[in-house]
């Protein structure tokens, strides 16, 4: 069988609320700029958000199943359209918004919008054990505000020293350690946002110890120094608009991506359906404003950068739609390509 190196792999999480069915599979064709196929690899609820796991060919989601909800697994295959499931662990209450995982270690990380938690499970080959950690974001911040704790986001520091959750509505970055199976908060630790703020989404630079941190309702960066060693591991850099100062329009921000070549930095807003670029200091960490750019459908929930760097593929949830653009390599500048349907993305991850 001839392999074309051009096809990149990659998966479309859904809401499953309209006409969306599961979890959908694409080909994406590099040297065209076009998506070649789309299909739907499984039938099932609420995958929300996707986490992959090259090395093994397994994709993490969140689900429901029935009355109840959590994470499920699946084993992939390079020329396959669909994926098969290889388990799920679920259970009252409604399902997880994000996934993450630590491929050496294999855990996966659930986090909870609605129930206010986040979830450790240890993994072996794909299969979620059902022996987890809990821990609810309500009980460990109850003094930090009076808001209801609201998880958005939870991902291991890139040392992986800590697990970093994100909490919109305590506006608050809570640290854990994870040893010997136990989830430890470290209220200490955490770096407090301005009240609703609601930190949303976390990246970091690949690079250097820059962790940038999208806040949806004040639709601001903060940019973050790490240092493990110290005794509050964060500092902050700067806060930055994602909008110009005399923008006056509605706005809630959605995703944040840095490029592969950790010179450029993107986000998404949801309520004006954009994409904003920013440049980032090598040195300091800081962003510079570059441009915006419409998104091409509506509510950009999510997007990804393909694995070559030079295209971004954006999930638009009402508008049932992909957006595609390639990236100018010079400067970031994103030109419009085209569009691809597909019902309700949320989330678009690449094999890589």
């Amino acid at each position: 069988m001839i392999v074309n190196k051009d096809i990149i792999i990659g998966f479309i999480g859904t809401h499953t609320n309209n006409d969306s069915k599961g979890i959908y599979k694409f080909s994406f064709n590099s040297s065209s700029g076009k998506i070649d196929r789309i299909n739907l690899a499984y039938e099932i609820d609420d995958p929300n958000y996707l986490a992959i796991d090259k090395e093994r060919n397994i994709l993490y989601s969140t689900c429901s199943i029935g009355k109840q909800s959590g994470v499920s697994s699946f084993k992939f295959f390079g020329e396959k359209d669909y994926v098969d499931l290889i388990n799920y662990n679920v259970e009252d209450g409604k399902e997880p918004c994000h996934v993450s995982i630590r491929k050496n270690k294999q855990l996966l990380i659930s986090s909870n919008y609605n129930e206010n938690e986040i979830k450790v499970f240890n993994t072996l080959d794909g299969i979620i054990l059902t022996s987890h950690v809990t821990v609810n974001n309500e009980d460990c911040e109850k003094d930090l505000n009076d808001e209801n704790s609201h998880i958005n986001c939870s991902i291991f520091s890139h040392d992986e020293k800590y697990i970093l959750s994100v909490d919109s509505g305590k506006d608050v970055l809570m640290l854990y350690t994870f040893n010997n199976d136990k989830l430890v908060a470290k209220k200490h630790l955490s770096y407090s946002f301005p009240k609703n703020s609601a930190p949303k989404h976390i990246t970091y630079s690949k690079s250097k110890p820059f962790y940038y941190v999208l806040a949806e309702k004040s639709c601001e960066i903060f940019t973050l120094k790490y240092n493990s060693k110290k005794e509050n591991p964060f500092e902050k850099v700067e806060v930055t608009s994602i909008f110009p100062k005399d923008y006056k329009g509605e706005k809630l921000a959605s995703a944040i991506h840095i490029h592969k070549n950790n010179k450029f930095l993107y986000t998404s807003d949801i309520r004006n359906n954009t994409i904003t670029l920013f440049y980032i200091n090598d040195d300091n960490g800081k962003l510079e404003y570059v441009d915006v750019f419409d998104c091409k459908g509506e509510c950009p929930r999510d997007f990804q950068i393909d694995p070559t760097g030079k295209y971004l593929i954006c999930g638009n949830e009402l508008s049932n739609t992909l957006s595609i653009f390639s990236i100018q390599q010079s400067n970031g500048a994103l030109k419009f390509m085209g569009t691809e349907d597909v019902p309700s993305p949320t989330c678009v991850k690449f094999i890589e």
